[in-house]
């Protein structure tokens, strides 16, 4: 019996536009290019990656990125654009419109004629050992990212003449912790921590954990000024307390005040920009 055989098949033309963006929506992709005259464009396939139709002017692509990824990538951006090097290619966090950070993969080349062109796409999610399925954190009794993302978009959604802030913390040096005090310890510390803060809280005011190494809180009838002073309140009690033996445990705020108008995605992206800014100075707050 003769063996089956495949059609030869022979390729006369190239892809329409529409098969082309048909393909980057099943990779999850985006393209861009940049050239001295034009500057920086990018195609709309890379904002349906963020769930966006068009850009916000106040925030755009490199603002959504985040603190501890942007040097990075404007470090690298800038060196294939200028001609030190001729390719890209890196992961960073980015911001998506509903508030939470997605991991890309971008890739670029530098041609001949000084023009850069690029690709981004999506990474497989990133999954945290929280359960984002939960309502409250196992660990803490917290509400959880989940949880507490809901109450702030129905928050916005309702409005109020009234201004809040946000207050994201983060334990300074967690991971030298854990290395000297082991996973038991540490688990136990943040445990505690949690139950100080809550204490010192409004009944009504929502606080969870954030993700493994943050925490956040929404300030209801705060302005800015009255929130730093609480902030550097819990600031200064997580310090004085005993929540290690032998070691005071430190954390690091960032606090913003909502601005009128100001939507999910953009007011996280400022909560997130301060909240690094605090981070990389260690035991302080800034807003």
């Amino acid at each position: 019996m003769e063996p089956l055989r495949s059609p030869v098949m022979t390729i006369t033309s190239r892809l329409d536009e529409a098969r082309a963006r048909q393909a980057l929506a099943l990779l999850q992709a985006g393209v861009w290019c940049w050239s001295p005259e034009a500057g920086l464009e990018r195609d709309p396939a890379c904002l349906a990656l963020l769930g966006l139709e068009q850009m916000d002017d106040d925030l755009d692509w490199h603002g959504r990125v985040h603190p501890d990824d942007g040097q990075t990538l404007q470090a690298a951006l800038q060196a294939c654009l200028s001609g030190e090097r001729m390719t890209l290619h890196l992961e960073y966090r980015i911001l998506h419109h509903d508030g939470h950070y997605v991991r890309v993969e971008e890739r670029a080349q530098r041609e001949g004629n000084g023009r850069v062109f690029g690709v981004v796409r999506l990474c497989e999610p990133f999954h945290s050992q929280l359960d984002p399925d939960l309502a409250t954190d196992p660990l803490t009794g917290l509400d959880s990212r989940v949880r507490f993302e809901r109450r702030l978009a129905e928050q916005l959604q309702r409005g109020s003449a009234f201004p809040f802030c946000l207050l994201r913390f983060t334990v300074d040096h967690k991971s030298k912790i854990l290395q000297l005090f082991g996973e038991a310890d540490c688990d136990a510390m943040l445990a505690k921590l949690a139950r100080l803060v809550r204490r010192e809280l409004r009944k009504d005011d929502p606080f969870a954990r954030w993700d493994e190494d943050s925490f956040i809180l929404m300030l209801s009838e705060t302005d800015r000024l009255a929130g730093l002073e609480i902030a550097e309140r819990l600031r200064m009690e997580i310090a004085d307390a005993s929540l290690l033996p032998g070691r005071p445990v430190t954390v690091s705020c960032g606090l913003v005040q909502r601005q009128e108008g100001e939507q999910l995605d953009h007011l996280l992206a400022r909560l997130a920009s301060c909240h690094g800014q605090a981070r990389r100075a260690f035991n302080t707050v800034l807003g």
